[in-house]
């Protein structure tokens, strides 16, 4: 048994649902895979936790201070250990089972370790009383610390959680997945669906470890440096660079971004992978591969640059005609979204579809996504941005991105589920997770940009000003909702049943 199958063994409650099947000789490729997606889920209950608290600190009138420190904690549970890490578990078990390579080794040790241990530092740090949002805003940390809102140290702290969440995106995880699929020998005992490197399925993986590793270099030179100057590793006048606030921005938001691009590519391919598999003819072929892959290659392209849209308020550090043109490339990334709905809308029309709780989760998701990046599209408009960068509407955005992405991973799961562990899921627990989860998430996702629209700002701990308290309702009923799908999901987990070998 190796360390990873052990420790999800060995965790109360949530190692019951992800417990690793050792019978059928792929524990190389399962363990590592369900010891992330297991973590994964632990973060959700803790981020959705911290998700309710936050209306609930504006209902209940309890202080203010409370209502941040949720704001902040919430944001960084569901972005990092829970949304990335369940793309990193579920993805690397893909990569395993279609190169037909062991998740095997000290990387996706480091992997797990670095991203949970930096999740976990960067959440004391918050509950010490760091207060960032999940855009940094450099060097608005140190200026609290100054100002004596919180201590040098939590600073420290909270920095290096970030440092080693960053890694793990930038460095460990994409050279994990480069690993996989280039180097090494196959084991022919290990291939689960084998695809070559032009499969939709496939070229959305490889492009995606590519923009983190690429987008994301800057921002580790970058970031090194500054952490050298807080552990006094090296005086500050020796990377003055580093520290100037343009430049730590332009380095963070060229991979901020980029990451959010990153993992749209990543779960686009996972989608094209596995929508031909519950066509009911039975093809397994999607409508046009050259137009799945024209879809990823668009997004790419049009998304590398768009991120300057996001400094539209940062004049004179940014000449007008770079957020124009990031404007222009925000839409940009909209045609290879039309390519991408009519490759899944001509798929199902040509073949059927097999009406099953996974697939249909990938499915809503991919809506949840597209009505994402109509709201994006609107904010990177340099007028609009304007008038929307700091209310509810970017809060809706990053909200709706992150869940839509997530839910596409959890619809993928549930094919990946009966592999990793050997059970199999009820397909009516499954249906009714599909449901709330559309519900909840649409309806918050909806209540989040009507309060962005009539002005409501995001950050902000007194809804009762201006009536925003009505979003504020709304968004937790629906919060509420988008949890009972959660809660759907792991009991559906917990009462998995062994897969009969007569029957499968």
């Amino acid at each position: 048994m190796t360390i990873a199958s052990t420790m999800v063994q060995g965790t109360p409650l949530f190692g019951a649902m992800f417990r690793v099947d050792k019978s059928t000789g792929l524990e190389e490729i399962n363990a590592w895979p369900a010891l992330m997606i297991m973590a994964s889920f632990v973060w959700l209950a803790v981020a959705g936790l911290l998700g309710l608290a936050m209306p609930a600190t504006q209902v209940l009138d309890l202080p203010t201070d409370w209502f941040y420190t949720a704001l902040t904690a919430h944001g960084a549970a569901l972005a990092f250990p829970f949304t990335f890490q369940l793309m990193i578990g579920v993805g690397l078990h893909r990569a395993g089972g279609c190169a037909g390579k062991p998740v095997t080794g000290w990387l996706p040790a480091a992997t797990f370790i670095a991203l949970n241990l930096g999740s976990a530092l960067l959440t004391i740090a918050i509950l010490l009383g760091l207060k960032v949002s999940l855009v940094v805003m450099y060097p608005l940390p140190l200026v609290g610390a100054q100002m004596g809102i919180w201590s040098m140290g939590t600073v420290v702290l909270g920095f290096t959680g970030i440092y080693l969440v960053l890694a793990t995106m930038i460095l460990l995880y994409p050279i994990l997945v480069l690993k996989l699929l280039f180097f090494g020998e196959k084991h022919a005992d290990l291939v689960l669906a084998q695809r070559t490197l032009n499969d939709p399925g496939m070229l959305g993986m490889i492009l995606s470890a590519l923009t983190l590793l690429i987008a994301g270099t800057p921002l580790v030179v970058v970031g090194t440096a500054v952490m050298a100057v807080l552990y006094e590793i090296v005086p500050i006048a020796a990377v003055p660079w580093a520290v100037e606030p343009v430049v730590f921005q332009y380095a963070f938001f060229i991979f901020a971004h980029n990451l959010m691009e990153a993992m749209a590519l990543m779960v686009m391919s996972a989608m094209y992978a596995t929508l031909p598999l519950y066509l009911a003819d039975g093809t397994r072929k999607l409508y046009s591969d050259r137009i799945a892959n024209a879809a990823l290659w668009i997004l790419l392209l049009t998304s590398i640059t768009s991120f300057l849209h996001h400094f539209i308020t940062l004049f004179p550090n940014q000449p007008a005609a770079l957020a124009y043109w990031g404007n222009i490339m925000s839409w940009g990334t909209g045609i290879g979204s039309a390519l991408s709905i009519f490759t899944v809308l001509a798929t199902v029309w040509q073949h059927g579809l097999r009406p099953e709780p996974g697939i249909l989760a990938v499915l809503a998701g991919f809506v949840l996504y597209i009505l994402d990046g109509a709201s994006a599209v609107v904010t990177s408009n340099v007028a609009w941005s304007f008038q929307l960068h700091g209310t509810m509407w970017q809060s809706g955005h990053t909200m709706t991105v992150l869940v839509a992405m997530a839910m596409m991973w959890m619809g993928v799961l549930y094919h990946h589920y009966p592999v990793i562990t050997g059970r199999r899921l009820d397909p009516v627990l499954g249906a009714w997770f599909v449901r709330l989860f559309v519900i909840g998430s649409v309806g918050a996702a909806l209540a989040m940009l009507a309060g962005g629209a009539a002005g409501m700002p995001r950050r902000f701990a007194d809804w009762n000003q201006e009536g925003w308290m009505l979003y504020g309702y709304l968004i937790l009923g629906f919060g509420l909702v988008l949890g009972a799908a959660f809660v759907v999901f792991a009991l559906d987990m917990m009462k998995s049943r062994e897969i009969d070998p007569a029957r499968a």
